[in-house]
């Protein structure tokens, strides 16, 4: 009975209104973990997705459309967040990003229909299953493909008033894996240099080295290694 029709159990409208308390809070439990990460779709979009597609479901199943289309309503959900999700991934000349938030726009969608339904206890479940994927798999994902690598780069550049610092430090505080500035100088040439220490060896973690190329400040991108003591 754990994953019975909610509506075999609590009569209207009381099952309605606990069907999308419960897609909010399945939102809620997977857009944590979302914002938590600094990703696009955080905790306000994924409840507000999960807690849709639980409306439009109940609206469907409701004796205002005499219950008639819940199927071809539920077509729809998908079709329209799979619009959304789409706008979620990008893709430039070094790389795809997003995927995995339109995966989990496209998952949530799903268990807001299923909460939707009625199947609260299956919904809960289910959005704990996502936590787990999005935790636990990543650190699988780490470990599958090596640890990190530590390689430095010196970045030389024009101060230009400080606005190409910002644009740069712009680019490392949004690059993936372990990274850090350790020192940053200016050069009797006029030009200022910035050294970052950074992963070498994942695809991913490298691709901030060629937003910071393309800045048009920046002169060059040299490897260094630290003086030792």
């Amino acid at each position: 009975m754990a994953f019975a029709d909610l509506h075999h159990v609590v009569p209207s409208p009381g099952c309605e209104a606990l069907s999308v308390l419960v897609a909010f809070a399945c939102g809620a439990i997977v857009g944590f973990e979302r914002e938590k990460g600094h990703k696009p779709a955080g905790l306000r979009t994924q409840i507000l997705i999960c807690v849709g597609s639980a409306i439009f479901t109940v609206v469907s199943m409701s004796p205002a459309l005499g219950g008639r289309e819940p199927a071809r309503i539920a077509a729809q959900i998908v079709t329209g967040v799979g619009f959304l999700g789409a706008g979620s991934i990008l893709r430039d000349r070094h790389q795809i990003t997003g995927l995995t938030t339109a995966a989990t726009i496209w998952t949530v969608s799903a268990i807001g229909i299923v909460a939707g339904a009625g199947y609260v206890m299956a919904s809960l479940c289910l959005s704990l299953a996502v936590l787990l994927v999005l935790v636990a798999f990543r650190r699988a994902e780490a470990f599958l493909g090596g640890r990190c690598t530590s390689a430095r780069v010196c970045i030389v550049y024009r101060p230009d008033r400080g606005r190409s610092r910002a644009l740069i430090v712009a680019a490392v505080d949004g690059a993936q894996g372990p990274h850090a500035i350790e020192a940053e100088s200016e050069r009797a040439d006029g030009l200022a240099e910035m050294r970052i220490r950074h992963c070498d060896l994942h695809r991913e973690h490298r691709h901030f080295l060629a937003e910071v190329a393309a800045i048009p400040a920046v002169e060059a991108l040299e490897t260094w290694t630290p003086a030792k003591a």
